[in-house]
């Protein structure tokens, strides 16, 4: 039930004529206003299986294939049926100019782990290969090249060992290429900028200074003093921030707060911004702990207070701290569009569970937060608060592995409450969930129904029990199947939810005949549901994600339903800027966020590459 966005790549929009050149040269000369690019997408050499000496520059790649990077067909049906490793290989000639810069390697999107190789050393990997095999298909590769790695003026080469574990895979989406930092914020967050004039950059420097200076003394009644009343950055607003940092100071004696490589700018739309790789570092007598490291981060400042406004996203990685787990569980955020405008008003909340081999960033290169805010503003459904736990291919349950559910029900739920400004009611949360989401979409709901009023379920693996656990655990769960589940619910019951349902029909796993059989029973206690079963189609996110219009429409109806209280209007997702920083004039959409507790943005970009969905051919374990 792995989903992964197909890789087609098309030309930016003419309006930014700052795109990547299409061969690997210069975009234009370096200089201190002008951004360095390098475009690294096209022709690679690639071969199945694995050797290191192919990280060798010197290696003799001849008499490899020819592939084109990135792409969205498994590299011309090479990964359909394959799993295990394989090698890209490319030269390209890095100008002279390029000398001194802070570089950055764009990888794109890579199915499932890779080591990156630039003249044969080790600038970056992501995931973990076999035996301790963990997939980061979803995640974006972007890695800092120390400066011996590179050949200015120069022949280089750069050499990428994959190891794709199941299902199809491969180097499936871009931008690849080598940046500097100002190309960075253009070609993959969007962001367009000019430097910013002397004044107002020493003005930011003097406030990142003092930001510095008091969590050092520690004085955090002084660095509260520089955030904005109206600071929102990644999910913290000046109260969350300022408990975090208390939290963190009962712990150390002081904090080093590190900002690096910092760039500040104007934006195309008016913010002043710093651009800075930040970290945080507690001490406690001589002893340092890093708490955060180095992560981009995009701070905003008012133009006249010099105060931090926060990015203002409104897609980032959250996370809690479980006790009953004992262990950190990510989750990611999506506010609707009126949310940071719309400061006293409260949201319903879906809950969007992934399927196996996923994860909770795994909505990001599908870029769900855009396709979110078309549904909340001219797709006129109720605006909610979705969140995206992070069940990795835990099935949603308690288990010998982990209390999964537990710490989803009895802590991250009640944070979730605490800190997002949630109607906490039952009438108005519901369950959404892909393959084996949709699986937990039923069961959580099931075993909850004091907490939740809908579900809905797209390709729901209703058949299956939760393959999770030892064989004989398996064996036990046999009858936790909803299509079994459902036979032991009385009516009323089953009557006190909504649904909605869909499959295609040739379904790999045949999992529309489960969502037949979920309808047969439903039906059979003159229970109310939807089902769809699309003629065409299989187990990929071409089935389902051009649908959610009809999954979320089923929650805005059963919400609306429950009565509802909506903002007046939903707004534009990219509303006017008011440059001035003014408290009453329209807040300037959120910048995206760049990792850390923020994540990769995929979606709210300037420039946006248009992706369809990738046809994928699932393995067992990857289809659940």
């Amino acid at each position: 039930m792995r989903k992964r966005p197909r890789a087609t790549r098309t030309p930016m929009a003419a309006a930014v004529a700052l795109a990547l050149l299409t061969s690997p040269t210069i975009a234009s000369a370096q200089s201190d206003t002008t951004p360095f690019g390098l475009d690294l997408e096209g022709e690679y050499r690639m071969i199945l299986g694995d050797d290191l000496a192919y990280a060798d520059p010197a290696f003799d790649d001849s008499g490899w294939a020819v592939t084109t990077v990135p792409t969205s067909d498994g590299h011309e049906g090479q990964y359909d049926d394959y799993d295990g490793y394989g090698w890209f290989r490319r030269s390209f000639v890095l100008p002279a100019a390029a000398n001194g810069l802070n570089l950055v390697l764009s990888a794109g999107y890579l199915d499932d782990a890779d080591e990156v190789f630039l003249n044969g050393v080790l600038v970056g990997k992501s995931g973990e290969f076999p035996p301790d095999s963990d997939s980061q298909w979803f995640e974006r590769r972007l890695y800092p090249i120390p400066a011996e790695a590179l050949r200015y003026g120069q022949e280089n080469v750069i050499a990428v060992r994959l190891n794709d574990f199941s299902g199809g895979g491969g180097w499936y989406k871009g931008p690849v290429g080598i940046f500097s930092k100002e190309r960075l914020r253009e070609e993959v967050y969007g962001v367009f900028s000019e430097p910013a004039p002397a004044s107002l950059a020493e003005s930011v420097r003097a406030t990142l200074d003092a930001q510095a200076s008091a969590l050092a003394a520690p004085d955090l009644g002084a660095y509260l003093a520089t955030l904005d009343a109206r600071f929102f950055h990644d999910g913290d607003d000046v109260d969350r921030r300022r408990r975090d940092l208390e939290r963190w100071l009962l712990t150390y004696d002081a904090l080093i707060l590190r900002d690096t490589e910092v760039e500040i700018v104007l934006t195309s739309d008016g913010r002043l911004l710093a651009d800075s790789n930040r970290s945080i570092i507690g001490i406690d007598g001589g002893t340092e702990t890093v708490i955060q490291q180095p992560t981009q981060e995009f701070l905003v400042f008012d133009t006249t207070t010099l105060q931090e406004l926060g990015n203002r996203s409104r897609f980032f990685r959250d996370s809690l701290e479980s006790t009953i787990e004992g262990q950190r569980r990510e989750f990611s955020v999506y506010l609707p569009p009126s949310y940071l405008e719309s400061a006293d008003h409260r949201y319903p909340t879906v809950f969007m569970l992934h399927g196996i081999n996923g994860g909770s960033r795994e909505w990001e290169p599908r870029d769900f937060d855009r396709l979110l805010d078309e549904l909340f503003t001219t797709g006129g459904l109720a605006e909610s608060i979705v969140i995206f736990p992070d069940g990795e291919s835990l099935w949603y349950i308690d288990s010998s592995v982990t209390p999964w559910r537990s710490m989803f029900i009895d802590e991250m739920l009640p944070l979730v409450d605490a800190e997002y400004r949630t109607l906490p009611e039952r009438r108005f949360r519901g369950l959404s969930g892909v393959s084996m989401g949709g699986h937990g979409a039923f069961t959580v709901g099931w075993s909850n129904p004091d907490l939740f009023s809908s579900i809905a379920s797209h390709m729901g693996a209703l058949d299956l029990p939760p393959l999770i656990g030892s064989a004989a655990e398996i064996a036990a769960n046999t009858p936790e199947t909803p299509v079994t589940q459902v036979q032991a619910h009385p009516p009323a019951f089953l009557s006190s939810f909504a649904y909605f349902m869909d499959a295609c029909r040739n379904d790999d796993f045949r999992f529309a005949e489960a969502a037949e059989a979920m309808s047969g029973s439903l039906t059979a206690k003159l229970v109310e549901h939807t089902l769809v079963i699309y003629p065409e189609g299989r187990h990929n996110d071409e089935c389902w994600l051009p649908r959610i219009d009809a999954s979320f429409g089923l929650h805005s109806d059963s919400f609306r339903a429950s009565g509802l209280l909506e903002p007046a209007a939903a707004p534009s997702p990219e509303p006017a800027v008011d440059a001035g920083g003014d408290a009453a004039a329209p807040a300037a959409p959120p910048l995206p966020t760049t990792g850390g507790g923020a994540i990769a943005a995929a979606g709210a970009l300037a420039v946006a590459t248009a992706a369809r969905l990738r046809r994928r051919r699932e393995g067992w374990w990857a289809a659940c």
